[in-house]
């Protein structure tokens, strides 16, 4: 695809760095002129020197033809302004970084496709960090309640494992919680479960689930791990 990255500060060149190296076609405008030779030197990206709100310089990085413009400006009113010229082009998604939960429905109307809300984002980390360590958000749903999250599966005595279709009627998994994915330990690699596919220890395994579950999912987690001590088999623990 053919990205404009507006902006090349942190969370911009972090961004362009990851793809390029998945092979997409990246252009970052950036006000500073040291910073453009900086990320040319360090990223080989195509930079524009340039304000990202000046229709000139997303001309020069060729928004006529972007599949996708971001938004990773400081301000939001900077990144209002890009997504604005950018829809204006008819890019067909606008994605920006949001500081301000106000400018929420201001980006909507800008035609901004996905808003990244930092404040929140940081916020349910660090929450999700302390109250629920078993448990890591991948990223939460869109306009719900639900996050697809990520846990790996704890030791137990059983070698045999336990497959989907029983662990989907075990504790919390068994209410509003989809299994999505399960990542194999021994091989990293992500297979999308059946019923009848097995979980080992050290498998993650990827769950859609509401906000309320995921407490619950790591507190049935640490309470394996504790049980685990008794050296029971996982099926005769519950």
């Amino acid at each position: 695809m053919y990205i404009v990255i507006a902006g090349g500060g942190i969370a911009g060149s972090g961004l362009a760095s990851v793809l390029i190296e998945r092979k997409h076609d990246v252009v970052i405008i950036e006000k500073d002129r040291e910073r453009c030779k900086q990320l040319y030197a360090e990223l080989g990206v195509v930079v524009v020197n340039g304000s990202a709100t000046d229709i000139n310089s997303l001309k020069e990085a060729g928004i006529e033809k972007a599949d996708v413009a971001i938004g990773a400006l400081y301000m939001d009113n900077q990144n209002l302004t890009f997504a604005i010229l950018a829809h204006s082009f008819n890019v067909p998604k606008i994605m920006v970084k949001m500081r301000v939960p106000e400018y929420l429905e201001a980006y909507k109307i800008a035609g901004v496709s996905v808003v990244c809300n930092m404040i929140d984002l940081f916020k349910n980390t660090i929450l999700n960090e302390l109250e629920n360590p078993k448990v890591r958000i991948v990223t939460p749903l869109e306009d719900s309640d639900a996050s697809l999250v990520m846990i790996r599966f704890p030791d137990t005595e059983d070698s045999e494992g336990i497959t989907v279709a029983e662990l989907s009627q075990t504790g919390p998994f068994a209410k509003n919680c989809v299994f999505a994915g399960i990542m194999k330990e021994r091989t990293d690699r992500i297979i999308m479960p059946r019923g009848s596919d097995k979980i080992y220890p050290g498998d993650k395994i990827f769950l859609v689930t509401d906000r309320d579950r995921i407490s619950k999912i790591s507190a049935f987690l640490s309470e394996m791990e504790n049980k685990r001590e008794g050296e029971k088999p996982f099926a005769e623990l519950f």
